[in-house]
């Protein structure tokens, strides 16, 4: 008696699309960037270090903080920071 097996294979294949990195801003003086955080802890911390460090050594005019409720979550204010700011970092803590 023969038997066949049916041999399975579980790689995906995905399609990717090339994306551009937005464009960097020629200097820092004087703008407004913005700092979004993935609601991990301690990354609200690292970001506002950062943006105290970024004020005085870059003379940012100011920063805005906006963070996610949960990791897992998208950031439904992402297009509000976008156009309220003229950069953007984004960060995650741990």
């Amino acid at each position: 008696m023969s038997s066949k097996v049916k041999l399975l294979v579980p790689e995906g294949r995905i399609r990717t699309t090339p994306i551009s990195p937005a464009p960097r801003l020629s200097e820092l003086k004087g703008k407004v960037i913005g700092f979004m955080h993935n609601g991990k802890p301690n990354a609200d911390i690292l970001l506002s270090r950062l943006g105290s460090l970024m004020k005085k050594k870059y003379g940012l005019l100011e920063t805005r903080s906006r963070s996610k409720p949960r990791v897992s979550e998208p950031a439904d204010f992402i297009e509000e920071l976008a156009n309220e700011s003229q950069g953007v970092v984004n960060a995650l803590g741990d």
